[in-house]
């Protein structure tokens, strides 16, 4: 595939954005937590960014990861200057820690179980919502959008192993709200 120049016409970015601008501002919708203004907000200065380095992008096979990786990039920017105040975010876990707890992890009820039993998807997707940024980025890179961990990680930047405690804390953290979820449930149709 041909490189990028300074020369290439605006026209190969329209169209490399519009290919992609509907699965961008799904997921910028979940990185802000389902607000659609802060969405839009994201997308523009993500679409902004993208033009400004266009020139950057070698081929336009990776043109869908790069758009993505902005995406997360600008808005990891915008929640860590919302942040500047001393928060420290729980320390990943050792890997040691994470291969016990993966080969520990059962799963009592998974998301797909949980909206068969007629609970919406508007539910999963506020406790989406309800997630650190952090986890939710991991997550809806991974398991919503299909992007291999390795990708997912690259556009994070952090170790790949970093991202799989995040995606493991992620789906603990949903696992355990479904399951409070699928238990409250039961018990208001048993009354």
């Amino acid at each position: 595939m041909a490189q990028h120049s300074r020369s290439t016409p605006p026209r190969a970015f329209e169209e490399l954005v519009s290919e992609h601008i509907d699965s961008l501002y799904r997921t910028a919708l979940r990185l802000v937590g389902g607000r659609s203004a802060d969405a839009e907000d994201l997308l523009q200065d993500t679409v902004l960014r993208g033009f400004e380095h266009f020139s950057q992008l070698r081929h336009q096979d990776a043109g869908r990861s790069w758009l993505f990786a902005i995406l997360v990039r600008t808005n990891l920017n915008r929640v860590r200057t919302a942040n500047r105040r001393a928060e420290q975010f729980g320390a990943d876990l050792s890997d040691r820690a994470f291969e016990e707890a993966l080969a520990a992890w059962r799963s009592n009820i998974t998301p797909e179980e949980f909206l068969d039993r007629k609970e919406s998807a508007e539910g999963l997707i506020k406790l989406l919502d309800g997630l650190h940024p952090e986890l939710r980025a991991a997550v809806v890179l991974t398991d919503v959008e299909g992007f291999s961990q390795r990708e997912a990680a690259r556009m994070l930047e952090i170790p790949e192993g970093t991202l799989a405690s995040r995606i493991f804390r992620a789906r603990r953290e949903l696992r355990q709200a479904l399951n409070e979820n699928s238990s409250g449930l039961r018990a208001r149709e048993r009354t």
